[in-house]
């Protein structure tokens, strides 16, 4: 048994919904076609490395307790707020 369970996959796919979130978010941005694909590479690798330090299982810096959860908030918050921001353009066009 690997001990992976449910709520560690549906844990991975929020993630992953943030780094795409964030993704399409800089993509949407005005600009160049290539300042727009730095843009969106630079936001999820700041994500990931966000993630990394401080979130991660294997994390450098793991937080726990009111930090951990102060972390997570403003980390599904962002991605909240790169979802809402991208579907809102899309609206306007």
């Amino acid at each position: 048994m690997s001990g992976l369970t449910v709520v560690d996959v549906l844990a991975f796919g929020a993630e992953l919904a943030v780094y795409a979130a964030a993704a399409r978010w800089a993509w949407r941005r005005p600009g160049r076609r290539p300042v727009r694909l730095i843009g969106a590479v630079a936001a999820v690798a700041g994500l990931a490395v966000l993630w990394g330090q401080f979130a991660a299982p294997t994390a450098d810096h793991p937080l726990h307790g009111a930090a951990r959860v102060a972390f997570e908030i403003c980390w599904f918050g962002a991605g909240a707020a790169a979802f809402c921001a991208g579907t809102a353009r899309l609206r306007r066009r």
